[in-house]
């Protein structure tokens, strides 16, 4: 399923400080180089091999770094960038490039707020929302299958059951090792976003001091709004540089 047939906006949050990679007045982790290209356009074309070509920025913190990256010409021309303005039309999406809209959320902005101020870009009422550090190989046709499987009533949620990075070891009440298990799964998947809302549904439920995770998420699920969708195939959330070296590493030969 192509999403291009439905014009879907996807919202990249990459408002955030990102202390844990780096100070604030360097560049952010997005804009980082993972193995030949960067993270963010990564990212983009990961996307775009689903027919996904509007994407969202509500900047925060190191706006600047991401206003020089997509304004440059350079870059324009490389990744062919279509850079929109605020009020645009339909027309103005081009099929072949990259139509990127950004605009100033505010520092220390929740990332629901992030989510709520980029409605005023979409392109329809359908919207995909992801995070800007996090890499994985996620069949959005298969997510999109469920989404419109629930006539769009209710949200979709991507989880992954992630393995632990430890060997764990199994012992009596006495304290006698029975078992050792070596990096088995976690009890409980992990979310790992990749969410699809309709904007009807956002400003339902949107309060001011929402937060996406502590609050939206929560209320969606207990009005049983809330479908998960698993990912079964690669994930690699880049919040430092220990995780971003892992990543290099294990994704050598990504396209």
């Amino acid at each position: 399923m192509k999403a291009k047939k439905k014009f879907i906006s996807t919202i990249i949050l990459v408002g955030g400080s990102g202390s844990r990679f780096s100070s604030i007045k360097e560049p952010p982790k997005q804009l980082s180089k993972l193995n030949k290209e960067f993270i963010l356009i990564h990212i983009l074309n990961r996307f775009k091999k689903f027919g996904l070509n509007h994407f969202i920025f509500p900047l925060g913190f190191k706006k600047k770094y991401f206003i020089k990256f997509f304004n440059s010409k350079k870059n324009i021309s490389k990744y062919k960038f279509n850079i929109l303005k605020k009020k645009f039309k339909k027309k103005d999406i081009f099929s072949d490039k990259l139509n990127i809209s950004f605009f100033d959320a505010g520092k220390n902005t929740s990332k629901l707020s992030r989510i709520y101020k980029s409605l005023n870009y979409l392109i329809s009422d359908d919207l995909l929302v992801a995070y800007g550090d996090d890499l994985a190989n996620i069949k959005l046709s298969q997510l999109f299958k469920k989404f419109y499987l629930y006539k769009k009533k209710k949200a979709i949620i991507t989880i992954f059951k992630k393995k632990s990075q430890f060997g764990h070891v199994i012992t009596d009440k006495r304290g006698s090792v029975r078992k050792f298990v070596e990096k088995p799964p976690h009890q409980y998947p992990i979310n790992i976003g990749n969410y699809l809302f309709t904007s009807k549904l956002i400003k339902k439920f949107k309060k001011y001091k929402y937060e996406l995770e502590d609050n939206f998420l929560p209320i969606l699920s207990k009005h049983k709004l809330l479908q998960s969708y698993e990912h079964k195939g690669y994930f690699y959330s880049i919040n430092d540089k220990k995780e971003l070296i892992i990543a290099k590493k294990k994704l050598k030969k990504i396209k």
